[in-house]
C-alpha cells in the first residue's frame, strides 16, 4: 500500500510539472519579446533537472547496496 501511495503521487508530481514553467521574472522580461524564449526555457528547465537526476541515481544506487554498507 506505501509504494502504491508514493507511486501516485509521484506520477501526479510528474504529470504537474510537465506544464509548468522554468524561467524566472527577470529571464522572463529579457526573453518576452525574442523568439528565443522557448529555448531558453527548455535550457533552464535542462539544467535544473540534471542535479535531479544526479542525487536521484545516487540514492537508488545506495539504497540498492545499503546490505553492503552495514
Amino acid at each position: 500500500m506505501k509504494k502504491f501511495i508514493s507511486f501516485i503521487i509521484l506520477l501526479i508530481l510528474v504529470v504537474l510539472v510537465t506544464n509548468s514553467y522554468a524561467q524566472c521574472p527577470m529571464c522572463k522580461a529579457a526573453a518576452s519579446h525574442s523568439e528565443y524564449a522557448k529555448s531558453l526555457n527548455t535550457g533552464i528547465l535542462y539544467l535544473l533537472a540534471f542535479p535531479f537526476v544526479t542525487i536521484g541515481g545516487a540514492m537508488v544506487i545506495w539504497k540498492m547496496n545499503r546490505e553492503k554498507f552495514k
